[in-house]
């Protein structure tokens, strides 16, 4: 066909077309398909609830043009010079001119030349785009409306669940999220703890070496010295202080030191149990605690290990009987909310390992994940113990200082206060031992004189003898009587003849109403203890004062 240069050229272009054609309805049928197939796929993972609506991954709709076009490329039907010449043939009414010409290189024959001319005459009349028209119009149309039919169905298709597997998948997906959190918390809490672990480690130094101090000072006390002793002695008590409100700024942590030990029987041994951790934890032992909680870690690595489902079954819910024991302790008794924070953590890993044993697939991955935040919580949980039993041995420290210091100051008082009698001590329990029997068993304030307390010159603790009185009238002073504000009492007797009070001067109404006006004020000044951060070296001075005043004779009470 060298000879038909036009021909060639005209058939050419047609194939091409043909070849374009056939192309492009193969990708016509092949996304028809798809989008048919799409929808109802679509429908039927709603309706049937066979893929929760939150697990769908729209990047799927890019597979269709993809696959689309595949199908197009691999089935498409592959166009030859004959359909060509065919082709041109219809529609030129020639016929079968060019098929003929298209066969001249397999055929002999005299004509070949005259068909050769023909077809060359022919083709300047004939323009390929007629011969084969695209016509993509109305296929494009109903992939539009395949494509609409698609997104209709995502978009409207309500989420049904007749079989249950949506909310399953749903209630994993939480797990799975929550696990992640639980995770990534206990690495923060974790970084936070060994920030402050180093600075506990500082303030525990600063503590060490002012009671190494004070001992220091202890042993340089001479019993005659008293003002010199008093201000060394204030210095220190004013320095021990500072660190106790340091050290006792966390609420929960003076509460849980200074709650007392329950001694009924109710909750029988798992009560006693929580009140022998009680007690440890507020002395900085954490041994006890420490042996529960290495007792649910031997247990999960025996859950671990288990093949038997039933058996892996009993050790999960004895390992949460124990859990619960220790998170009960920290919420009720130790009231740390971190502590029970760890442990709440625990035991939403260890119900997430209960839900998934034995699965397979996503659920087997939750699994062995949740079985990796059970064992993180577990550890933090531990140190989180620690942290809170050092916190309280650092202010069991501070508190039997001040105890110790008070009574210093008492032996110093009474000129008593010698340091060539510890030469013995070492520690600060050997000092308070020491002035507890130096003492006698005297608290501060004891006196020993038999005068009445507005009398001068009654023996007592302290350096005051007679009171100097000058009963001359140099500025002509008035004799009056000042008007009181009454504030929440009443005047329960006036004195107008005698030096002291006899039962009969009483009012026993009023009587009563002052006993119960003094216990609503003690009351009130334990809820002021309770709130403000005063150190329990204290609050045995100030809650005996009241209890002094409370003392009265029991005929007047029996009235």
């Amino acid at each position: 066909m060298t000879d038909a240069p036009n021909s060639t050229s005209l058939l050419g272009r047609v194939q091409a077309r043909l070849q374009i054609a056939s192309v492009a309805k193969a990708l016509y049928g092949a996304s028809l398909i798809l989008l048919i197939a799409a929808v109802v796929a679509v429908l039927a993972s709603r309706l049937l609830g066979l893929i929760p609506r939150s697990e769908e991954q729209p990047l799927w709709l890019l597979a269709i043009p993809a696959v689309a076009a595949l199908a197009a490329a691999l089935f498409h039907r592959r166009v030859e010079r004959q359909a060509a010449a065919r082709a041109v043939d219809e529609h030129a009414k020639t016929k079968d001119l060019f098929l003929t010409l298209s066969s001249l290189s397999t055929s002999a024959g005299e004509y070949q030349p005259l068909v050769t001319t023909s077809a060359e005459q022919k083709a300047g009349e004939i323009v390929p785009d007629v011969v084969v028209p695209f016509q993509f119009g109305a296929r494009l149309a109903r992939l539009a409306g395949a494509a609409a039919l698609l997104a209709i169905a995502i978009f409207f298709t309500p989420q049904l669940d007749p079989f249950g597997k949506v909310a399953e998948a749903s209630r994993v997906d939480e797990q799975k999220k929550e696990i992640e959190n639980i995770r990534k918390e206990a690495m923060t809490r974790k970084d936070q703890l060994k920030k402050e672990a180093s600075q506990a480690e500082e303030e525990s130094e600063e503590i060490e070496a002012l009671l190494g101090k004070i001992k220091t000072d202890f042993r340089k006390m001479q019993p005659k010295k008293i003002e010199s002793n008093a201000k060394v002695l204030d210095s220190h008590r004013q320095d021990l202080g500072d660190l106790w409100k340091s050290a006792a700024s966390n609420e929960q942590l003076r509460r849980m030191v200074n709650q007392p030990i329950s001694k009924q029987q109710l909750g029988g041994a798992r009560n006693q149990k929580m009140n022998d951790w009680l007690k440890e934890l507020q002395d900085g032992n954490t041994e006890s605690l420490k042996k529960e909680l290495k007792q649910a870690q031997e247990t999960m690595k025996a859950m671990m290990e288990a093949k038997d489902p039933e058996e892996r079954k009993k050790l999960a819910s004895k390992m949460q009987k124990e859990l619960q024991d220790l998170k009960k302790f920290a919420n009720d008794k130790a009231g740390s909310k971190e502590l029970a924070n760890a442990l709440s953590k625990a035991m939403k890993s260890l119900q997430a390992v209960k839900d998934t044993d034995g699965q397979k697939g996503e659920k087997m991955e939750l699994s062995e994940d949740a079985m990796q935040a059970l064992k993180e919580s577990l550890e933090l949980s531990e140190k989180e113990m620690e942290q809170v039993a050092d916190a309280a041995k650092e202010l069991e420290k501070l508190d039997e200082a001040l105890a110790t210091l008070q009574k210093a100051q008492q032996l110093n008082q009474k000129e008593q206060l010698d340091g060539s009698k510890c030469e013995g001590c070492e520690t600060m329990e050997d000092y308070a031992e020491l002035y507890a029997q130096l003492n006698g068993g005297q608290g501060e304030g004891d006196g020993e004189g038999d005068k009445d307390r507005n009398e001068g010159g009654g023996g007592g603790i302290g350096r005051g003898g007679e009171t100097p009185e000058d009963n001359s009238d140099p500025e002509g002073y008035k004799t009056e009587k000042e008007k009181p504000q009454i504030q929440a009492g009443k005047i329960l007797l006036s004195i107008k003849t005698k030096e002291y009070a006899e039962e009969k001067d009483f009012d026993p109404d009023k009587m009563r109403e002052y006993q119960k006006s003094i216990s609503s004020l003690k009351s009130s000044v334990q809820s002021a203890i309770d709130a403000e951060e005063i150190p329990p070296g204290y609050t045995d001075n100030i809650k005996g004062y009241f209890d002094n005043i409370e003392k009265v004779d029991p005929k007047l009470k029996s009235n």
